[in-house]
């Protein structure tokens, strides 16, 4: 609803169950549709949250509260209405079989959250409920439809399928290969051919030699950092969409781009110490 431009109403206190760039999107939406108390409950630390390093960074510059180590445990109610939430304090135990520590409740840590608004962001995942009762197209057990992988056809002849519903949450870059490598199929399809791809991907090898610098050149290449990206002041961010992350201004994006890519650089520094 609001990137519809429609008026949600959250209340002032809210908590966003999560910790991938989507629970960090919509705590900062809460806040600048002006919720004075937005908070982020993550069950790990701050090393093991999937969202971005500056999404963090942001969300906590702009005055947004995180529990780390911390997951839901029961939503408290009245009369039908959501008061609050009670929480428990977690510690990491082992590795599971996401190569992370799993995290394991701490008993007798209980705390509660009073709250207006809810919102859950631990994950997606495609609704195939449109598919309810028909056993013919294969459904995995990530609750993706099954396809030929190098076709895109299912598993009931003229039925292509591609995207997120296939692979699972990726990018609008990934779903729009996939409907062009569909549509393919289909057009195979419809005329009757065969339909396995009659064409490879070849790429081509380039080589480009490094320049021959001087140990002066080096050194000053060496040294010359990324630039910082500029941001919107965090007074200024309070009850609009304005982009936070401004862009590189043309002096600095120039300099930018003569900035030296050889990551051999500072083991050549080392080298000759």
């Amino acid at each position: 609803g609001v990137n519809l431009g429609k008026k949600v109403r959250l209340g002032n206190k809210v908590a966003v169950i999560g910790g991938g760039n989507a629970a960090i999107d919509a705590a900062r939406v809460a806040k600048r549709m002006g919720c004075e108390k937005v908070q982020i409950i993550y069950r790990r630390t701050k090393a093991e949250m999937p969202a971005d390093k500056e999404e963090i960074e942001g969300a906590m510059e702009e005055g947004i509260d995180i529990h780390f180590l911390a997951a839901p445990v029961r939503v408290v109610s009245a009369n039908g209405r959501l008061e609050g939430i009670e929480c428990i304090r977690m510690e990491l135990g082992e590795f599971d079989e996401s190569g992370r520590r799993h995290p394991v409740p701490i008993g007798g840590s209980e705390f509660t959250m009073d709250l207006d608004t809810m919102i859950y962001a631990i994950g997606q995942q495609p609704d195939l409920s449109f598919l309810a009762g028909d056993d013919r197209i294969g459904i995995s057990r990530q609750n993706t439809i099954m396809v030929d992988r190098e076709t895109l056809a299912t598993s009931v002849p003229g039925i292509f399928a591609g995207g997120d519903a296939v692979s699972g949450p990726a990018t609008v870059t990934e779903a729009m290969a996939a409907g062009k490598s569909a549509a393919n199929s289909i057009h195979k399809y419809l005329r009757g051919e065969s339909l396995g791809r009659e064409y490879k991907v070849t790429r081509p090898i380039i080589r480009v030699e490094p320049p021959e610098l001087s140990e002066q050149e080096l050194e000053e290449l060496s040294e010359q950092g990324r630039p910082e990206m500029p941001s919107l002041p965090i007074s200024e961010r309070g009850d609009n969409f304005k982009e936070v992350r401004l862009g590189l201004t043309e002096e600095v994006a120039v300099m930018e781009a003569k900035r030296c890519l050889r990551c051999d650089l500072e083991l050549v520094e080392e080298r000759q110490e």
